[in-house]
């Protein structure tokens, strides 16, 4: 319990303690009857939009007179809970019987106090109800675009529960994008600071404030390294868990974070035994046994990192008989992901290779801390040669692919493809089923089912071409259907959703 109710608390107990001595004294007295205050009508939890406005008028009832005017003072405060040593953060937000005041909370959680005292007995009522202050930054999809005027970061904000776009959200942040547009990722990096990273040519790596989007130079990923680096660092990619381990690639060379070991990135962690490889951009995290999946591309195998120790190994082949395919596979890496395909809680790897020497496309799907090998064969569909971007079903493990403005779905098992959007004249620039870190909440567990598409219009204003569309992917191969379409981005190059 917060010291501020146990002061509450306090104030109500001597009260208790006081009226009853006065039941004792048998005393010559005049009484008087008090004017009773009940309070109703109050949330029991409340959401304010940052710099927005509160909304909220109780309703008040009265044992004796109505009449309240000039007999009552109010008040409203905000309690930020901290720790022990440091005490409660009181905000006091209005004197006023309706709250209709501002909202100048940073944003967070509070509980939110209000006060009714009757100032001819001095005798106080009051409620508490749970506040939550939100921006319009707090949560949503984040999407880095390519513009005529170069990389744009724009936003589908998620506030009371409904999501609509809002384009450039770095104006004003302190940051100027410039170059080429490379990603954006989210993860709980710190417990205390969730990064957002934005990744373009001319400005390298950097993060973001999670909460105002504002930037400093020391939020660049060149700050979360041991040796010291040029401040535009640029990473090939980023990839974290839930805010106690994570990668970064540099250049094809791979750095290990560790937090319960204060171990930041500075030893490279791309090699076996000392002998060095290029690791690929595209890796994948399973997060139950503690393995960072990668690609050595100087010897075409899957090797795996323990994130713990921070050593990598080769993928261990299983024995003969249970044997698909050999990890050290002699191809080059197209895409992978882990994702939680057969309700598996630890996850499971699917990954597209292709033969350079036929220019054949093969599918491998696999547990990384097990080594067991689930399917490997040929992909046969029509224009696979020619997908631009691909995307697995965490539901079915269905295989998506985008060709022009055409999305297939591929089941790998009846290796029958079905065609399941045609966009026209728009291209399509990525597919995505979205990862979400807190796997407890519903909202998320249901995003993370939805198939995102996001494609340009070629012939239209740069900058306000691209769209994004969510759809339901039913089963048994059932044709997909469009949930939500949000308009006026770029050329969507990447995407990540900031969770709460």
């Amino acid at each position: 319990m917060s010291k501020y109710i146990n002061l509450k608390s306090t104030i109500v107990l001597v009260f208790v303690f006081v009226f009853s001595a006065c039941m004792d004294d048998e005393g010559n007295y005049d009484y008087i009857d008090v004017n009773s205050v009940t309070i109703e009508g109050l949330p029991s939890n409340y959401e304010a939009l940052q710099l927005g406005y509160f909304n909220i008028v109780p309703e008040l009832s009265f044992s004796e007179d109505e009449n309240e005017q000039g007999q009552y003072s109010y008040k409203w405060e905000a309690v930020k809970s901290k720790n022990v040593l440091n005490g409660d953060q009181v905000y006091e937000l209005s004197n006023e019987r309706d709250l209709l005041e501002r909202v100048t909370l940073a944003p967070g959680e509070y509980d939110l106090y209000y006060t009714v005292k009757d100032l001819k007995t001095g005798l106080e009522v009051f409620k508490s109800f749970k506040l939550n202050v939100v921006t319009g930054f707090s949560e949503g999809w984040l999407l880095l675009s390519d513009t005529s005027t170069g990389p744009r970061l724009d936003m589908v904000s998620k506030v009371a529960g409904e999501f609509n776009p809002i384009y450039n959200v770095l104006d004003g942040s302190g940051l100027e994008l410039s170059g080429t547009p490379k990603f954006v990722y989210t993860y709980p990096y710190l417990p205390n600071f969730y990064g957002i990273y934005v990744s373009t040519s001319g400005n390298g790596t950097v993060k973001l404030d999670p909460d105002t989007f504002e930037w400093k130079s020391t939020y660049n990923i060149a700050h979360e390294f041991v040796i010291s680096q040029p401040e535009n660092l640029e990473a090939d990619a980023v990839m974290g868990s839930t805010g106690n381990w994570g990668y970064a690639n540099v250049n094809g060379d791979l750095y290990h974070f560790y937090r319960p070991q204060r171990k930041y990135f500075g030893v490279k962690v791309n090699h076996i035994n000392n002998d060095y490889f290029k690791a690929s951009p595209i890796m994948c995290m399973e997060l139950a046994y503690g393995y960072g999946m990668f690609y050595d591309d100087t010897n075409k195998r899957f090797v795996r990192n323990e994130q713990s120790s921070g050593k990598t190994t080769v993928m261990p082949n299983p024995a003969s008989a249970n044997m698909k395919f050999d990890y050290t596979t002699g191809k080059d890496l197209v895409f992978m992901v882990n994702n939680n395909f057969g309700n598996t809680w630890y996850g499971s790897v699917f990954a597209i290779l292709n033969d350079p020497s036929d220019n054949k496309y093969y599918m491998a799907h696999f547990v990384s801390w097990s080594g067991q090998q689930k399917y490997y064969e040929e992909i046969v569909a029509p224009d696979f040669d020619q997908a631009t971007s691909y995307a697995v079903s965490p539901n079915y493990g269905y295989l998506f692919y985008a060709v022009g403005g055409k999305v297939y779905q591929y089941d790998l098992y009846s290796k029958q493809t079905k065609p399941m959007v045609d966009l026209g004249s728009e291209q399509i620039s990525l597919l995505k089923f979205e990862p979400f870190f807190n796997w407890f909440s519903a909202d998320n567990t249901a995003l993370s089912k939805k198939l995102v598409v996001c494609s340009y219009d070629p012939a239209g204003e740069e900058g306000s071409n691209g769209a994004m569309r969510l759809y339901y992917v039913p089963e048994i191969n059932g044709q997909i259907e469009l949930e939500q379409t949000y308009t006026g981005f770029g050329k969507i190059k990447s995407i990540a959703y900031r969770e709460r």
